[in-house]
């Protein structure tokens, strides 16, 4: 029997700045309303039911038989222990498309749930940890509203080179969720430096973030043959990302500066009309090295997020 995925859709308590970009009328009881919303989910839902999505084309025997070792095999384990954060070691070369993913396309993102998969540390102190990556808006730039359930926005790989366009990517993917132009400005050269991007954002627009500087720890991806169909293939990449946001602050001429660790998963299908894509993100959230309960999950993630994917080529 197929397992569902947990779905809990949150509006407009998920973070803390209001739809508009604006600040909240009232942050305080965003954040409660956030933290019971979170706290409401039953804490028998299991970590499985959240990842049965990971990788949809590979049933799990098939997958970790298969393709023992690589990142599908570990995506399809739908266990989200072994999604383990990245120890920075050499820089990684920018990530490389395949074919059938080269070109325009036009996004459509839903979200479908998030899991607390935490065996040591209580779902009520995670809650709590409010500078978690996703826990308010633009925490992670490239979904900056986790929970928006519906968000549509475009996204262009180079048909030559397979590298992304991802001064464009990142602008269109943080408009798409926030609803509005949000960013001023995104500095990125893939040739000195694949591994370091910063984005400013339109003055006083965006409440939790002026400025957002991205550092990519490690990335791996592999191409391997949908199981259901070996005439269609399935891509699969992972990027660790440590996110610093500076934004203004209470108190005068001093920034406010929060720092994230995060992982992206991503799954993408290869369909037979060869102008639409299917797929999945993961994003896993981990603790800082700063963080007071680090000690108690140095590695693994505390939360788990999900969101679908369907992308349609443009032109």
């Amino acid at each position: 029997m197929r397992i569902q995925l947990l779905t809990l859709f949150i509006r407009g308590t998920w973070c803390l700045s209001s739809r508009d970009g604006g600040p909240a009328n009232n942050p305080s009881s965003d954040m409660m309303s956030r933290r019971d919303a979170l706290a409401s989910i039953p804490t028998s839902a299991t970590t499985a039911a959240t990842l049965a999505s990971v990788v949809a084309a590979y049933p799990t025997q098939q997958a970790s038989a298969a393709l023992a070792g690589g990142l599908a095999a570990k995506l399809s384990k739908r266990d989200p222990a072994a999604l383990k954060n990245s120890v920075f070691n050499v820089p990684p070369s920018a990530q490389v498309y395949p074919d059938f993913m080269r070109g325009e396309w036009e996004v459509t993102e839903k979200f479908s749930g998030y899991v607390f998969p935490s065996t040591t540390i209580p779902k009520s102190k995670i809650i709590a940890d409010v500078q978690l990556p996703g826990f308010q808006k633009c925490s992670i730039a490239a979904i900056s509203d986790i929970g928006r359930e519906l968000t549509t926005y475009r996204m262009r790989i180079d048909a030559k080179s397979g590298l992304e366009d991802r001064k464009y990517n990142l602008a269109n993917a943080i408009g798409g969720h926030l609803g509005y132009n949000a960013v001023e400005s995104v500095e990125y050269d893939v040739q000195s430096n694949p591994n370091r991007v910063s984005i400013t954002f339109v003055p006083n627009r965006t409440r939790n973030a002026e400025r957002v500087e991205l550092f990519f720890n490690a990335r791996e991806s592999e191409l391997v043959p949908n199981p259901r169909d070996e005439n269609y293939r399935v891509f699969v990449c992972s990027e660790y990302t440590r996110q610093v946001t500076f934004s203004l602050s209470q108190e005068f001429g001093i920034a406010r500066q929060v720092v994230g660790n995060y992982a992206h998963f991503w799954t993408w299908r290869e369909q037979p009309d060869g102008d639409t894509l299917t797929g999945n993100v993961l994003t896993a959230a981990y603790l800082d090295p700063q963080d007071s309960l680090f000690f108690e999950e140095p590695s693994k993630p505390v939360v788990v997020y999900s969101h679908n994917l369907e992308a349609k080529k443009v032109g």
